[in-house]
This record gives C-alpha cells, structure tokens and sequence, in this order.
C-alpha cells in the first residue's frame, strides 16, 4: 500500500488526484516524499507514466524524486534518458517514468523538438552568465556607453528582471520613465538581435520562448497538455511570472496542477521570484483544496520554536505550526563575539569541538553568511585549524577557463553563428590572430551584414588582413568545419578526445607547473562526463550534453564528494538542504538584515523569511552569531544586533558573549521580563548568575565577605561599575551582576 507509511495529511496529499490542490508544506515536513508517493499512487492505479509532468527547482532534486519513484514500484535499470518526452497518448507508452526536471531543463527539450516552428534552429546553445556578460560587454562598447556609466552586470540584471515578468524589449520600453532606463531598453533590443544571430538563447529565454511556441503555435500546445494531465510543481513559491505563464498553459485544459511549497520560504524575489503566485493559489482556482504538512522530521522542537518565533513576526503568511516529536536538544545558542575575526575562529573552533567531543562529521556541519564577502575570514580559520572545508558559491567547475575553452568549441562544432564561442576559441590555443585582425574581420561582418563565421569564412576576401594570418584562420575553419563531420558520427567523449589531439590542447595546458596539471586535469574530468552520454545518437550526444552542462547548478554538486568537509555558503544556496549542526553567522543590523532591505517592508520581510530558511536547516545544533563591530567592504562598523533576535523566545535560546559589559546589557533586558513575569526561563550563560532580583545596596569593596544562596560564600575580588567578581570558598571564580545578584554581606 503506497501511502502506509505516510501521516495522515501526507496521505490526503496523495489521495487527492483531480483538480488544483496547494499543499503548504513546512521545512523538514515531508514534502518530496509526499510529492513522490503521490506520483507512484497515480501510475499506481493506471495513469501512464508519460501523462505525468514533475517541475523542480534543481537538477538534483528531479533525480532524487525519480529515484524515489524507482523504489516505490521497483521499476529497474531505466538509466538517464529512459523517458519518453512530448508524446502524446498512443505514441509514448515505453516510457516507464514521468518526466521530471527543472523549468530550464524541460523548456530546453520542448524547445529541441518544436522551436522551429517558430522560425528558429533546433541547434540554438544556451548562453550562462559568463557568456552573458561577453556579449553584453561588446553591446555597451559598440553603444558607446562606459563601463562606469552602466555596467555589463547591472544591464544584465535589468533584463533579467524583465524576463522574468515577461517583458519583451517593446513591452519593457513602454515602461521606461529615465534616461538610464531608455539606454538599457536599447542594449536589451540589441542584445536579443545578438542572440538570435548567435542562434542563442539564455536561461530565460528558454521559458520565454516556450511560451511564444505554445502561444503561436496552438497545435504544439495542445499536444502537451494531452501528454501531460498530471501536473506537479515544486517549491512553487520561488516561481516568477513567466515559469507561472508557462505552467498556466500547460494546467488549462485538465486543471490536474499540484503545486507545493512554504511562503515562509520564498527568499529569491532578487531572481523574480513571486511570493504571489503561491498566496493567491486559491484566487485562481477558487475550486482548489488546501493541505498542509506540519509535522517535521529534520529538527528538534527547540529549533522549531526558536524558527517560529522569527517568522511568526511576517504579517500575510497562511497560519501553520511546525512541530517535532523530538522534544528534546540544545538550546539555541546566541553568541556575541568582539569582531569578525573572532566569529570565524569561534565558528571554526565549535565546529570543530562537535566534531571531536560529539562525533559529527564536517559534512554535516555549515557556516551560513548572508554575503559572499564574509565567506574569506572563515576560510582562514579553517586553514589556521587545519580543517577541511569545502565553499559552495566560489567558481564552479564548468566556469574555470579550460573547461569553458573545451565547451566553447564544442558549441561552435554544434552552432558555429554562436560568435561569443567564436571569439573565445579563435586563439586557444594561440594561433597568431590578434585583435587587431579579429576588429577588421568583425568590421567586415558587420558591413556585409553577415555572421562571424561566414566573414571567417570568406577571410580571403578582406582585405588588411595578410597572407600568413589568413591561412592560419582558413586552417581553423577547416578544423571546425571537419569536426562539424565527425560529431554526425561520434559520440561527445569521442569527439573531444579527437578534438582535444588535433589542437594538441594538452601541451598548451600542461606548462610544467601545478597550475598547468590542474588545468588539464579538468579538462579529463570534463572527458569522464561525457561518457554519461556514450548511449545515445552522436548528434543527440553532442547536444544532450551540452544541455545538460548549461544548465547544473552549484548546489547539485554539492554532496557529489565524499570528502568530510566543513561547508561555508551563503543563506540563499542552503535551501533544500539540512545539516547536524548550523551556524549562522553576521546577525547584525545591515548585515542580517541586509542594508539594501532596511526601509523596505516586503525586503525586510523576505530577509526575516531568509533566516527562518537558515535555521530551518539545523537537526540538532544551532548557533547564530553576531559581533560588536565588524569590518566589511574596507570599513568599520559597530552595528546592533539583528532585530530578528529580538523575536526568539527566550525559553528555547541561551545567549552567550566574549564580553561581561555587554553581556550583562543582553541580560538585563532577561531580568526585567522576569521582574514583570514575563517568560522566566530565558537563559544567559557567561558564567554570569541572574537569578532572582533583590535589589540590595549594598556598600561592597574589594576583599568583603559575602554570602549567596547557591554558591556559598566568597571574597569580592574585584568590582567594575555594577559588575564584581567573586572567588567562592567552594571553588570556582564568577561575574555577578551587583543589582540583581542575592548577596549579603557577612
């Protein structure tokens, strides 16, 4: 019985098949496995695998929840590609799973078999973010526009945000009210011209024009939502206008849509992320039911309240209340540290201390920070202690050079109009073409109205170009044109094995340092790759794998090593992910949150939403630090503590500090909620004792006898202000805070 093991929401989640249905699924609650039984009872009681659509937000992700499904009906051996893509009823019944991917990944399919009819070729490659901002660059050049003025990145930006609203360059210009506005309406036109030339696309694009085809092309639409009846959509909170467009079409005829997710989790509005889509669910699908999934398995309920506290203070969020049947743990530490450099080093310190004391491997421990810019002090802490660590966020794997150099060409074997590739490659491994020769030949391109390639091509017919260097760009125009041949024929990993020979890439790389043996390394990582895609058709090879490059992202990769490692990351990547132990580090106003959200109520809410994410990932162990000044981005700062601390309860926290002063402030504030009968069991430990208020004056001096209930009695040995110290005749030296402290003297 698929749903025995399954608590009672869980089921209903399962049970219910036909309509919309929202299930409000809290951290920790269960949500994949729900999502994935309910997929196996549909297939279960004889819908085909092939009517069934499941959306996820990683790659990672999509392969656990088709694992799952594997295991659930012990279906066997389907391998990476055994799914049947785009059919509809009558032509896809060998397919044994539904298809399951990312909204990029399964755009990118629908688009290889169908953007044709839109005018486009099925070979189109797809741009990252490096590719990106190369094309964008050489856009603001020929604009005239500097650097200073408007930068790649911000330009990129702006047209991202567009995108993901839906916005064509016509749509975005009837919207723009600045000048600057105006330029970057201009370099988003141009940049789109560049791209259909390059026969390109980005990664919003691949949604955008998804949604073109299905709306110019009624016939394509129709076929996919016969194909697909049953629709699923993960972590539906973090989707923006245009994933909602494209998820609409596809949900209108059979209205089968299940979506789920956690407002309380929506952290990405940055990406055009639209918290929206999932509150007003029910608007649009008035007949909708609603199941929420509050039990959660991954924290204790300390965590849980101490999670709740925080976001509790959100207004407009669907009411849920997380709980755990493990009742017990440690509190939630609080920890005040004097800079920067202390948080890392006791960051470090207490990960490594659970790691010797406790038996919890670094893999399951994290230092969450809410900028990249923190991440530095941390990793010398590691290397001071000698502690394996692992940053995820730094460069990835497929942007190092040499492997961007690899994949370059093969995107130009594959589309040889992609002149961002073209330009990369011309001279890797040199070949003599200078800037000056490739200015002349792009110059040419642009007066004859023709791509890159085709000027490469006619190189001959330019003139101010020499002998020499003509020859040795026709030499490079017959490797390409060669290899264009081979790919009919060879399988990826073949290919680039040839590839790589003919250009003698290896002696390029391997200079004789360690630098070189890592570059080159790399590349036969890259080769070992490839093999994934050994089953399939040389063309479909080539292009499968190309795909699939472009569109990975950092956080699959993550737990791909067995390396017992600390991970350092920034709060936005450590979704869907959990650890033993949590440390979230900068608590601080400005820092967490962050300045740009200070005086905006909807920023200001996602960062709230942002640590309630964040402290959300911890099993057992959870620690937020904080520091009384900081230096960050080249200056001093003596920031407050983060008001999102002000919301824990204080039952469920124990605050600590490096400083007596200070800590007495943290505590006082304790003192005064236990004076007016507010929440006694608030817990401070600095050694400090703050049990109940007796108010003495007391006339102490250093050396005076004194007494006190718990520890005995004891010698005053020195006194700061309304701090003392005192040794106990019992053993042990404390810090007292005089004005609430049960002493007498003796």
């Amino acid at each position: 019985m698929i749903t025995q093991h399954l608590n009672e929401p869980q089921q209903q989640a399962v049970m219910n098949t036909e309509g919309p249905l929202l299930i409000l699924a809290g951290a920790g609650s269960g949500k994949t496995k729900a999502l994935t039984h309910r997929i196996a009872h549909l297939m279960e009681t004889g819908v085909p695998p092939w009517q069934i659509l499941a959306v996820t937000f990683t790659n990672k992700a999509a392969a656990e929840m088709k694992e799952r499904i594997e295991n659930l009906l012990h279906i066997q051996g389907t391998g990476p590609f055994d799914s049947t893509f785009g059919l509809a009823q009558g032509n896809g019944q060998s397919g044994r799973l539904p298809i399951t991917g990312t909204f990029h990944s399964i755009c990118a399919r629908i688009l290889r078999r169908d953007i044709d009819k839109i005018g486009r070729e099925r070979t189109f490659v797809i741009y990252d973010s490096d590719d990106q901002q190369r094309l964008m660059k050489e856009i603001l050049k020929e604009m005239g526009i500097d650097d200073k003025e408007l930068k790649p990145k911000a330009a990129l930006g702006y047209i991202g945000r567009f995108k993901c609203e839906a916005l064509t360059p016509r749509d975005a210009g009837n919207q723009a009210t600045t000048a600057r506005m105006h330029q970057v309406i201009d370099a988003y036109k141009r940049y789109q011209q560049e791209l259909f030339k390059a026969n390109a696309l980005d990664f919003d694009d691949l949604i955008l024009e998804t949604i073109r085809l299905f709306t110019e092309v009624p016939e394509v639409l129709d076929r996919y939502q016969n194909t697909w009846r049953y629709l699923h959509v993960d972590e539906y909170q973090d989707t923006n206008h245009a994933q909602y467009l494209f998820i609409s079409l596809l949900a209108k005829r059979f209205k089968n849509l299940c979506v789920i997710g956690d407002p309380d989790q929506s952290i990405y509005a940055f990406r055009g992320a639209d918290i929206r889509n999932i509150l007003e669910f029910e608007k649009e699908y008035p007949e909708a039911k609603r199941i929420k999934l509050e039990q959660n398995y991954r924290s204790t309920q300390i965590i849980l309240d101490a999670a709740d506290g925080v976001i509790d203070a959100n207004p407009n969020r669907p009411e849920k209340k997380m709980w755990s049947e493990k009742k017990e743990g440690p509190k939630v530490v609080v920890q005040e540290l004097g800079d920067e450099k202390k948080e890392a080093l006791e960051a470090v310190k207490v990960a490594s201390e659970l790691h010797r004391t406790k038996g919890i491997a670094y893999n399951e421990q994290v230092v969450l920070y809410r900028t990249n810019a923190q991440s530095r002090l941390f990793e010398e802490a590691c290397l001071r202690f000698s502690i394996p660590y692992r940053i995820v966020g730094g460069l990835k794997f497929y942007a190092r050079k040499e492997v961007k150099d690899v994949l370059a060409y093969l995107h130009v074997i594959l589309n040889p109009f992609d002149t961002i590739a073209l330009l990369r490659i011309i001279n890797v491994p040199a070949r003599k073409i200078g800037l000056t020769t490739m200015g002349k030949i792009q110059d040419y391109a642009s007066g004859n109205i023709m791509s890159l390639w085709d000027a490469l091509r006619s190189v001959h017919m330019i003139e101010g170009v020499n002998a020499p260097t003509k020859e040795r760009i026709a030499h490079f125009v017959e490797l390409i044109e060669r290899f264009q041949e081979k790919a009919k024929t060879e399988t990826v990993a073949e290919l680039t094995g040839h590839l790589l020979h003919a250009i003698d890439m290896e002696h390029w790389l391997r200079d004789d340092t360690e630098e070189g043996e890592t570059r080159w390394e790399n590349v036969l990582e890259l080769q070992s790759v490839m093999q994934k895609y050994d089953a399939l058709e040389p063309h479909q090879s080539l292009m499968s794998f190309l795909e699939e490059v472009s569109l990975v992202s950092e956080v699959d990769k993550l737990q791909d090593t067995n390396s017992d490692a600390l991970t350092l990351m920034t709060l936005h990547l450590c979704k869907g992910l959990e650890f033993d132990h949590v440390i979230v580090a900068g608590c601080e106003e400005g820092i967490f949150p962050h300045s740009n959200s200070m005086f905006d109520k909807e920023q200001l809410e996602e960062e709230r939403r942002l640590l309630y994410v964040g402290m959300t990932r911890a099993r057992k162990h959870l620690r937020l630090m904080l520091t009384r000044s900081r230096i960050l981005f080249g200056q001093s700062q003596a920031n407050a503590p983060s008001r999102f601390l002000d919301d824990l309860p204080d039952a469920v926290t124990e605050r600590r500090s490096d400083d007596v002063l200070s800590a007495f402030a943290w505590a006082s504030k304790n003192a005064e909620r236990k004076i007016r009968g507010e929440d006694p069991h608030g817990e401070f430990n600095q050694d400090i004792d703050f049990s109940d208020d007796m108010n003495q004056d007391l006339e102490l001096l250093e050396g005076s006898r004194i007494a006190h209930p718990t520890f005995g009695k004891g010698t005053v040995v020195a006194i700061r202000g309304d701090i003392i110290d005192i040794k106990f005749d019992q053993g042990g030296r404390r810090t007292l805070a005089l004005s609430i402290a049960p002493l007498k003297i003796i």
